[in-house]
């Protein structure tokens, strides 16, 4: 059997996470054919592709919307890219679905609570974790690109003697780990001076990397800003297919 050659050097699933006002929805908002699912009414003043989605029932419908759009695009994608923001907003807005889930269960059949995060011993959170890839990758069937969006997350770490704080997307517990493992790419985004920069380099301080040979180790100039203020959004050493 002869060796497989690859097909794709882009990410099917990207992370990014960063501080607020690091300018992660307007990088986005300039990527061609991106659909921005606005979870944090995060889009207001950026020029976008968006539909805002604030509970569980306009998630049902907007996955019902993207169904009908692909079966009217025979079959086919009807984005290149779906963009999630933010994971932490969807986590939360995960919860009646993993109260569901749980009410589906013998143990959970007669459960009053609303929040299963609350029962004993962290049993509720593998519920949690269920219904938020249950909303999450729904969402692969819709588009070639899956880009996830989260908030950075900063923890005191001491190893080999050695103090500093660590960087990673803040989600809960192991649906992080779970995420991170799934995804194909995670690269921190933050600004410097007039420079938005992703950082797919992994360290002990900062929990990131790919599988995408061009984007391992590699920090990445992705927006600059002049002058006049006026930004100039370059995607192409991200996504390079194309």
């Amino acid at each position: 059997m002869k060796k497989r050659l690859s097909t794709k050097k882009d990410p099917n699933r990207m992370l990014i996470f960063g501080a607020p006002k690091t300018g992660k929805t307007t990088v986005l908002a300039s990527l061609e054919d991106c659909l921005i699912v606005d979870m944090e009414e995060g889009s207001d003043y950026v020029d976008a592709m968006v539909v805002k989605v604030n509970n569980i029932s306009e998630f049902r419908e907007l996955m019902k919307a993207l169904d009908a759009q692909k079966k009217a695009n025979d079959g086919k994608m009807p984005y290149k890219y779906i963009t999630l923001d933010t994971l932490t907003a969807l986590e939360e807005m995960s919860l009646p679905l993993a109260k569901q889930l749980y009410m589906q269960t013998p143990m959970g059949a007669n459960f009053e609570g609303s929040d299963v995060r609350t029962l004993a011993n962290g049993a509720g959170y593998l519920y949690t974790r269920a219904a938020f890839f249950k909303m999450v990758k729904p969402f692969e069937k819709y588009c070639e690109t899956l880009i996830m969006v989260g908030h950075v997350k900063e923890k005191d770490v001491t190893k080999g003697g050695d103090s500093f704080t660590e960087k990673s997307i803040n989600l809960t517990g192991k649906t992080k780990d779970i995420l991170c493992a799934w995804c194909d790419s995670i690269g921190l985004i933050y600004r410097e001076e007039n420079k938005t920069i992703v950082d797919f380099a992994p360290s002990d301080k900062l929990i990131v990397g790919s599988r995408q040979k061009h984007l391992i180790g590699q920090k990445i100039v992705l927006a600059e800003s002049d002058e006049n203020h006026e930004v100039t959004v370059d995607w192409s050493k991200i996504f390079v297919d194309n």
